[in-house]
């Protein structure tokens, strides 16, 4: 019989823990190595000490129903993690019905709800920061709450007609999309948006803190999907053409146009290695005569590669095989990742979300051979219309 004693790990000498979660890369792993017990806890501080590379985003699924929910229900939201397969909850209240997510960046949801009022806020640390109102938005010509049922009279900005909407119509309709510069305890941190008017869509950003957004002037662009590039300090902006604009200030815009013609309903761009890679998704029309409405199907996707042709043209390249990336695109801010950096992950594989159609829908599209694979997370009938919001990509960041 061994007379050795069991080792108490709770025990552990504080410099030889800190030792070992400076090694830890995976935000996940760290969360564990915190819960093992209440020393451990009370020793590795609730955020990591060292810098962490861009994590694996969770999947924040939408919201019950409110008609079907206790208030407390209501507070959480579940995220589903692709490399355990499993589904996990958070109390987030700030994000729960009827609030929208608007789109996420380095490590915050963008959020707004039947308010002028639009914030930033990082569900790991709860930092939270406004942004400037809906209510100064360009388009918007007046708001007032008196005018109930039409607060916001808005002007397209390249068509004279005058139109109103409500509180609920410009909180889930008016803003397709809001991206981050950095992250929003920075200074410098710009917001780019996506404006949808009636016929037409239009940039504007602001900076975390400002009272007014301010235009950006690009003419009848239509903008689709923007980035931000980090390492080129550049935002970049495609529309349905497959047409690209990218500044790093309003002052100097840059437009080249695409000399062919790219196949796909929604267009998102991503940069990967300093390559600008387009993402073409497929719909197909589900009509559901029994609620009247039309829905859309992930029918197939397709990836190119930018190829400037000459001084403001750029040729997409089709490209069939990405290796190890995988690539995650929706309301998020696109993001590209390798596999290899993550247990239980495949490349060569699109994960997208939808941000279209207000629909659950949410799958893998493989590269290699066309397969598409709804997340076992999403429910069976994923095209759907939701009424509330779909689930949208979000990037941990404790910091």
């Amino acid at each position: 019989m061994s007379n050795e004693q069991p080792i108490d790990w709770s025990e552990i000498h504080q410099d030889i823990l800190h030792s070992i979660t400076k090694h830890l890369n995976i935000y996940s792993d760290y969360i564990r190595i915190r819960a093992v017990c209440r020393t451990w806890r009370s020793l590795i501080p609730p955020s990591p000490l060292h810098h962490l590379p861009t994590q694996l985003p969770w999947l924040l699924l939408q919201p019950p129903p409110p008609s079907s929910s206790s208030n407390a229900a209501l507070t959480r939201r579940a995220f589903y993690d692709v490399t355990t397969g499993k589904t996990h909850t958070i109390h987030l209240p700030e994000a729960s019905y009827p609030r929208r997510i608007l789109g996420s960046s380095h490590g915050s949801l963008i959020i707004v709800d039947d308010s002028p009022y639009i914030f930033c806020f990082n569900p790991i640390t709860n930092f939270k920061v406004f942004l400037a109102p809906l209510s100064t938005l360009p388009g918007v010509v007046s708001f007032s709450f008196s005018n109930v049922g039409r607060e916001y009279s808005i002007q397209d900005p390249f068509f004279p007609n005058t139109y109103t909407r409500d509180l609920r119509q410009i909180c889930d309709t008016f803003l397709s999309k809001v991206v981050l510069s950095d992250l929003p305890t920075k200074d410098a941190c710009l917001a780019l948006a996506v404006i949808s008017f009636s016929q037409t869509t239009e940039l504007a950003y602001c900076k975390c803190g400002d009272d007014t957004w301010k235009p950006v002037p690009c003419g009848d662009f239509n903008a689709q999907d923007v980035i931000y590039s980090q390492s080129e300090d550049l935002f970049y902006s495609v529309n349905q053409l497959g047409d690209v604009a990218y500044f790093s200030t309003v002052d100097n815009i840059k437009i080249v146009k695409n000399v062919d013609t790219i196949e796909g309903d929604l267009k998102y761009l991503v940069k990967s290695n300093e390559e600008l890679l387009l993402v073409a998704r497929h719909l197909e029309d589900q009509a559901d005569l029994i609620s009247y409405y039309e829905a859309y199907e992930t029918t197939g996707i397709r990836v190119f590669k930018f190829r400037e042709v000459g001084k403001g043209r750029v040729q997409w390249d089709l490209v069939t095989d990405v290796g190890d990336l995988m690539v995650f695109i929706g309301n998020n801010l696109s993001l590209g990742l390798l596999a290899s950096d993550f247990a239980g992950c495949k490349g060569n594989c699109i994960y997208w979300a939808d941000d279209h159609a207000q629909t659950s829908e949410a799958g893998v599209y493989d590269l290699s051979n066309g397969h598409i694979e709804a997340l076992p997370c999403c429910p069976e009938d994923g095209s759907a219309r939701l009424p509330w919001a779909p689930p949208v990509w979000f990037t941990p960041n404790p910091f």
